[in-house]
């Protein structure tokens, strides 16, 4: 049987992401929760679309649609994991996440969060093992300039 991520209360809608695509895992420790691949992605494809609750603040589970005003989103988007070199980006105006690298099955789907986010709800030491890792993760608006402003924020 082919399950929802979103509670019955919202409805269904193109490009939902379901159980027979997706998965949402333990990756690690480190990394809490993350969306895991069922099914093979090239680029271009969309990968899934996503709703949520609009709000005028930042939490581990939104995303910026708009300045003063997020989407939360704790059921599926929200647990989509950083990484440096990405394998979606995210296009917010048609609210769906579009593949830019393969994803094989078993693979997880990853974003950067600095794409779409001028403040994180929290900058953070990264563990993404991309070839360019930024090593710490902030919003685009945000500045690291030396280590000790890395010590201070984390």
């Amino acid at each position: 049987m082919i399950k929802r991520f979103y509670p019955s209360n919202l409805p269904e809608f193109p490009y939902e992401p379901k159980s027979d695509r997706f998965a949402i895992r333990r990756i690690s420790d480190n990394v809490g929760e993350g969306v895991i691949a069922l099914t093979s992605f090239e680029p271009g494809d969309i990968a899934f679309a996503f709703t949520g609750f609009l709000t005028n603040y930042i939490t581990q589970f939104t995303l910026k649609f708009a300045d003063g005003l997020h989407i939360h989103d704790p059921y599926f988007m929200g647990k989509i994991l950083h990484c440096c070199e990405p394998n979606t980006i995210c296009d917010m105006s048609r609210r769906v996440f579009i593949t830019v690298k393969p994803i094989a099955a078993g693979g997880i789907v990853t974003m950067d969060y600095a794409q779409t986010e001028d403040v994180l709800f929290k900058p953070f030491f990264c563990s993404c093992g991309a070839l360019h890792c930024r090593g710490y993760v902030t919003g685009k608006l945000e500045t690291v300039t030396t280590e000790a402003d890395l010590l201070i924020k984390s």
